[in-house]
């Protein structure tokens, strides 16, 4: 079973699939912007979906982290923030919180 990652903020939703299915995950995204504050339910599903969590702090809003925050300890996800807009560098930091996982596990 191929683990997913789920990535909040940025554009690059192709690039982010793109490295994510070189290094054998699943990566499903949301840019982080939406209006009126946080969409809880649309974050929800994505979260749910996945293994783990990364925000990109400089590419997603304060209201959006929070609530992604929120609900990745709600649904017991471990997450995970980096600085920056890159793609490689946030798909490695989900594969970093997967690793960390298989070693609880073992």
């Amino acid at each position: 079973m191929t683990n997913t990652i789920a990535i909040f903020g940025g554009s690059q939703e192709l690039t982010f699939k793109k490295i994510g299915k070189k290094l054998g995950v699943n990566v499903v995204h949301h840019n982080g912007k939406v209006r009126n504050g946080g969409n809880a339910k649309a974050f929800k599903a994505i979260i749910k979906k996945a293994d783990c969590v990364v925000v990109c702090l400089d590419a997603c809003g304060h209201v959006s982290m929070d609530v992604v925050k929120d609900l990745a300890k709600k649904l017991g996800k471990k997450i995970d923030y980096i600085n920056g807009f890159g793609a490689t560098g946030a798909v490695q930091a989900g594969l970093t919180l997967l690793n960390r996982e298989e070693d609880v596990a073992a």
